[in-house]
């Protein structure tokens, strides 16, 4: 019985140590384990500070001027798009029908004739502008004529020396008669949507550097719709066109 018991005595006090051991192993695991999130998240916070002092002053500058309730600006603007832009975004905060046109149309001139900040011919500026249901044909058009030589130009005289417009003149800005859209339906019939309407006179200039400027267009006409809350472009035509088809039809073709 005491050799038993003795036998049994030792077997609890091994048992016993074994699992302090394993206790005390569990334990520092824990503290390890404790200690080692503690250092993750102060790693954690230390990159999150750091990423925002990096951050946040350009996503403030982009979010309080680059970015409206209804537009955004377009990929690497130049500084009068920039400037333009601002003045749309305090048309659109004014809710200003006859300034939101006004300043539709000369972002687009901005954007849309402007090449220096292009990659190639698939970047078509200004499409925001665009009426909706207009886009994809006019970028599609855009790319096979106004700016199928794109690439070209970059290759041959470099993107710095392409055409960036400097600056815009509103020539006249007036009420137009309504737009009338003929829009085709899955039914394979057409319905007319009718849209408020302005047209919007402009002429710009070309930054000096360019060596290609007097190849392009310098002022235009264009229909800007209010579709929505959204005012957008549902035509424009180059001036030197519109001046070539008026001394052809001299009774505007009547």
């Amino acid at each position: 019985m005491t050799k038993t018991k003795k036998k049994t005595t030792n077997h609890k006090r091994h048992r016993s140590s074994l699992i302090n051991s394993v206790l005390v192993i569990l334990m520092c695991f824990v503290v390890l384990g404790v200690a080692g999130a503690v250092g993750w998240n102060i790693v954690n916070i230390a990159r999150t500070e750091t990423a925002t002092g990096n951050v946040e002053p350009t996503t403030t500058t982009t979010v309080k001027s680059m970015r409206n309730d209804l537009y955004e600006i377009g990929n690497n603007p130049t500084d009068t798009e920039k400037e333009e832009f601002q003045k749309l975004s305090d048309a659109v905060k004014a809710e200003d029908d006859l300034a939101m046109a006004e300043a539709v149309a000369r972002n687009f001139v901005c954007d849309y004739f402007t090449w220096t900040n292009k990659d190639g011919n698939y970047e078509i500026g200004g499409l925001q502008y665009i009426y909706a249901e207009k886009i994809a044909g006019f970028e599609l058009w855009s790319r096979y004529n106004f700016y199928s030589d794109l690439d070209l130009y970059i290759s041959q005289v470099g993107r710095d020396k392409l055409i960036e417009v400097s600056s815009v003149t509103t020539d006249s800005i007036s009420k137009a008669p309504d737009f009338v859209y003929e829009r085709w339906l899955d039914t394979g019939v057409t319905e007319n949507v009718i849209f408020e309407s302005y047209e919007v006179n402009l002429s710009w200039t070309y930054a000096s550097n360019s060596s290609v400027a007097k190849e392009f267009p310098t002022a235009g006409r264009f229909f800007v719709i209010k579709s929505g809350n959204r005012f957008e472009i549902a035509e424009f035509y180059d001036m030197e066109s519109i001046l070539e088809w008026e001394a052809e039809n001299p009774s505007g073709g009547n």
